[in-house]
This record gives structure tokens, C-alpha cells and sequence, in this order.
């Protein structure tokens, strides 16, 4: 698959400008609105602008559909974790390849 550079250098200097607006515009609208639920009509059209902003690898939101994203303290993500798996939490791999279809 084509990278997003590829992609862009492939169009017209006249279309960049607002091509690149509209990956911004994508962007913002997936850190201004909340994720809709795994069974919302809306979560195709969510994750569809969500990969358009580019949310993915290190830049993905931490709200994201289905998922939640629960804050705690460094020093405390070891007894989290623990406590996830005492519960038969799975934890969700940062990396998306590493997560399960």
C-alpha cells in the first residue's frame, strides 16, 4: 500500500493545499468528537475520517470506538495492570499490528 507522502507528491501543487486542509479538518474532528459506539450507524463514516487525520501508531486518539482509554499514573501502571489481569482484562497492544482482528 502507498504511504500518505507518495499519495500527496502525486497531486497537483493546485490540489495540496486543500488536500492537506482536509486531512487537518479530519484531524480535529476526531479530537473534538467523541467516538461514537461500536453499534452506531456512525462508526464506519468515524474510523474512515479518523484514518483520513491520520490517528494511527503513536498519533491514534486515546478515545477511540470501542475502547476506552483509563488514565493512571506511571507509578501505578504496574498494580493496573495486575489488577486488569487478575479481572481477565485484556489489554490492548499500542502497536496496531500487534492487535487482533
Amino acid at each position: 500500500m502507498t504511504d500518505y507522502s507518495t499519495l500527496l507528491n502525486a497531486l497537483p501543487d493546485k490540489y495540496a493545499l486543500c488536500v492537506s486542509a482536509f486531512i487537518i479538518l479530519c484531524k480535529l474532528v476526531t479530537v473534538l468528537v467523541k467516538p461514537p459506539a461500536t453499534t452506531s450507524k456512525l462508526a464506519w463514516l468515524y474510523q474512515i475520517v479518523s484514518l483520513v487525520g491520520l490517528n494511527v501508531g503513536w498519533a491514534a486518539n486515546r478515545l477511540q470506538i470501542g475502547k476506552t482509554g483509563v488514565m493512571v499514573a506511571r507509578s501505578d501502571a504496574g498494580e493496573a495492570k495486575a489488577a486488569l489481569a487478575q479481572a481477565n482484562i485484556p489489554l490492548a497492544s499500542p502497536k496496531p499490528t500487534d492487535r487482533p482482528s
